[in-house]
């Protein structure tokens, strides 16, 4: 075995570990929101709907492209993606993105951190892959999230 397959099956059983973590995990435990933060996830459900809209409107108009019908399951993933994205960093900004009583935030934050480094990093020499994508998305809500409790942290020291 080379090294990208021995690479792929690491990263393969790393996110098997994780959405398992997730499933049985979320189940011990209620995160409960607090009414400011149900708005604050609704409004960036709806910051999230509308890039999605006028993102695959753009879409729509080059739909004819060469480029586009080469890539266009990665294009529309990437519209896809950029709507979640705005609506994490929207959370994350206005605090509504982890649950007020949810523990292991900065545990979380950093896993996230770590699975976009590799997804891109195992990712990067094919521009047609959604998996590059999906590392952006992870890289993004790891480095703000952590960013975000290094803040509050500094202010609560002040």
């Amino acid at each position: 075995m080379d090294e990208i397959n021995l690479f792929a099956i690491g990263i393969l059983v790393g996110i098997i570990v994780y959405i398992l973590m997730v499933a049985f995990g979320s189940q011990k435990r209620k995160h409960k929101y607090d009414e400011r933060q149900k708005i604050i996830r609704a409004q960036g459900i709806k910051w999230g709907f509308i890039v999605l809209v006028c993102g695959e409107l753009v879409v729509t108009c080059f739909i004819k492209n060469n480029f586009f019908v080469k890539y266009s399951i990665t294009i529309n993933f990437a519209v896809i993606m950029l709507s979640l994205t705005v609506l994490a960093v929207y959370d994350i900004l206005h605090g509504a993105y982890f649950a007020f009583n949810e523990k292991h935030i900065k545990s979380d934050s950093w896993l996230d951190f770590v699975l976009g480094i590799c997804f891109i990093l195992g990712y990067s020499n094919d521009a047609n892959n959604v998996l590059s994508i999906l590392g952006v998305f992870w890289l993004v809500i790891g480095v703000l999230s952590l960013f975000m409790l290094h803040r509050g942290k500094e202010s609560d020291r002040l």
